[in-house]
């Protein structure tokens, strides 16, 4: 069984960083970013892999509202494991 890791895309990095309450705590730029995410992958294979599920900001915070909740990097991993694992149950 694969993990799932929040993935973010480059066009979209900045907009992310600012929406996170604790975006501060990643890295700042997608570069940086990017290399630490893609060694944490490599790492992640021996253990079932890690599979990224791209978080689009507009989703992440409309989902943050209707749950009253504050996005931050925790929330993001808790969305992104949600949505990977209902899209890898669809795939069943």
């Amino acid at each position: 069984m694969s993990n799932f890791a929040p993935w973010y895309r480059r066009d979209e990095y900045a907009l992310m960083r600012e929406l996170l309450e604790d975006g501060d705590t990643l890295p700042p730029t997608f570069d940086e970013w990017e290399e630490h995410a893609e060694s944490e992958r490599e790492a992640a294979k021996c253990q079932g892999g890690l599979v990224p599920v791209y978080l689009h900001p507009d989703e992440f915070y409309n989902f943050c509202q209707e749950k009253k909740i504050s996005p931050s990097t925790r929330i993001a991993a808790e969305f992104a494991h949600s949505r990977g694992t209902a899209i890898y149950s669809l795939g069943q």
